[in-house]
């Protein structure tokens, strides 16, 4: 099922490009034009992102990769280094200085207002007399090194891990597809007959709106009341229904609202469960002509796995539109 908030979603892509990642100054990723269009109840923006283009509604462009903290989960972790013996970061890169006579030293040790000179033997030197090198100290425990260990520091908890400990995210931009376009038009034009009907039957209908009871908010795709009779439909928009999506759409619509409950097929199947709930209950199933002349049917197939069905129906859309398939 696609919330009305993940509907909203979809439909931005009509009238915007793609979605992208931004990425703030402390490294926390956010997709704020997508976030925009879904309600509190959905998942987090990069869930339902990631949901619809592996059904192939969206495409993904691949734009980079951050970093995330696997002990607080935040984002963008910084670059640094750390001492191979005892992992502490104090590890500084150092300008070393060694003479002849076997010392070496920070350059700074042997540094004098005329020049050089040599802290262990004493002697004036000349530039070409000693070999400078860089090398990293250790401020904790004083080993020397040329090669410190990577390190990414976590700057809300301070962790300190190894590059391959840290969560790996990759960042996309999503856009939409030509079956996303088609998959749209079918769920609005579904939700539309569905008002249309209901308003010939003297409901009054709300289209995307939120209902309140008792405190709890829940969007709903579309609500229609007869008010001289007293009577409330509650309608949800699904591709294929579940039994478990459907459950939770019932009871809401019964206990919250004291609605009877209207589930709409956009693929014309439903899961076998969810048929045999509608016989059994006030549950009404239609099924969406979108092929023909676009109305509500009370005939409809049914299926073991919703989600299989509506896989299977988005790679002959793919194939039919010669749109590749994801990698």
């Amino acid at each position: 099922m696609a919330s009305p908030g993940e509907l909203r979603l979809i439909e931005r892509l009509t009238s915007t490009e793609a979605f992208e990642p931004e990425i703030a100054d402390d490294g926390a990723v956010s997709y704020t034009d997508a976030a925009q269009c879904l309600d509190a109840t959905d998942s987090e923006p990069v869930t339902v992102l990631e949901r619809f283009t592996a059904r192939g509604v969206l495409a993904d462009e691949f734009i980079t990769k951050v970093y995330v903290c696997p002990d607080c989960a935040t984002e963008g972790l910084q670059y640094t280094t750390a001492c191979p013996a005892c992992k502490d970061p104090h590890a500084v890169q150092t300008t070393l200085v060694e003479h002849s006579c076997g010392h070496t030293g920070r350059e700074s040790e042997f540094e004098t207002d005329d020049g050089y000179r040599c802290p262990e033997c004493e002697q004036d030197l000349k530039s070409v007399d000693i070999e400078k090198k860089h090398q990293y100290v250790c401020k904790a425990c004083s080993e020397r090194f040329q090669t410190p260990d990577n390190r990414l520091r976590c700057r809300a908890c301070t962790n300190h891990l190894p590059p391959l400990e840290a969560i790996e995210r990759v960042l996309y931009r999503y856009s939409l597809t030509d079956s996303g376009r088609q998959w749209l038009d079918r769920q609005k034009r579904a939700r539309q007959t569905a008002r249309e009907t209901l308003e010939e039957r003297r409901f009054t209908t709300e289209v995307d709106t939120t209902v309140t009871d008792g405190g709890t908010s829940q969007p709903v795709h579309l609500l229609a009341r007869d008010e001289l009779m007293g009577e409330q439909r509650v309608v949800s928009i699904h591709e294929t229904p579940a039994i478990g999506d459907v459950d939770r759409f019932c009871a809401f619509a019964n206990e919250s609202l004291g609605a009877l409950p209207v589930v709409i097929t956009t693929s014309g199947a439903v899961e076998t469960d969810v048929a045999t709930r509608a016989e059994e209950t006030e549950l009404t199933v239609l099924a969406f002509d979108g092929d023909g002349e676009g109305t509500l049917e009370a005939e409809y197939e049914t299926v073991e796995n919703a989600r299989a069905h509506e896989s299977g129906l988005f790679q002959r859309l793919s194939a039919v539109l010669e749109i590749p398939g994801r990698p």
